[in-house]
């Protein structure tokens, strides 16, 4: 398995990876990469690469990639089309690429401009986690993403900001295509879980 984008040791601690060569493509923390491959035994590899070009990932043979997490929206229309060829280069005959994107098919309609907080962590150590979407254009906009941090009786408040730009199915359907994937289908939240 190649995970490309989950965030590696969500990936690893809740995929069942007996008997998988496992690689990531995402820079994580050494010491959460290291504290969730050692007590399950796993073997993995970690790298940091391009995932139109993959150089830093020799060969390929992987039964599965995954692309999870919204990772493909930040791609430009021909970055998306070199990115699905060469991580179909990685793959055995047979294998399956997954992916994850937000149904922009709707939200381009509906144009929200911000997402709910949501509460992560015990009391003492929470996080609130919310998204304010700046639209640019139709098809882009801002994430500005807050995280508040409690320590004890302190809270800390850290800001990103990233664009996104609105990968519809039948743009990423036709990249997979024209890329020589087969039977392309599409699970709703509801259908995968």
């Amino acid at each position: 398995m190649w995970d490309r984008n989950t965030g590696n040791w969500v990936c690893a601690s809740r995929s069942s990876c007996r008997g998988l060569r496992f690689k990531s493509g995402r820079r994580g923390s050494r010491r959460a990469r290291s504290a969730t491959a050692r007590p399950r035994d796993l073997d993995i590899s970690f790298f940091v690469s391009d995932m139109a070009s993959l150089h830093e990932i020799a060969g390929g043979g992987f039964d599965v990639v995954v692309a999870l997490d919204n990772a493909l929206p930040h791609l430009t229309p021909s970055h998306l089309r070199q990115a699905v060829r060469t991580m179909g280069s990685k793959l055995e005959p047979g294998g399956v690429f997954m992916a994850s994107i937000r149904d922009y098919d709707n939200l381009i309609l509906q144009r929200p401009a911000i997402q709910a907080p949501a509460f992560y962590g015990e009391r003492g150590a929470r996080r609130i986690v919310h998204q304010v979407w700046d639209w640019i254009d139709h098809e882009r906009h801002t994430v500005h993403i807050y995280i508040t941090m409690q320590s004890g009786e302190e809270w800390t408040a850290h800001h990103f900001a990233t664009e996104y730009r609105c990968l519809l199915r039948d743009e990423l359907a036709s990249a997979l295509t024209s890329a020589g994937f087969e039977h392309v289908k599409w699970l709703t939240p509801e259908e995968s879980g």
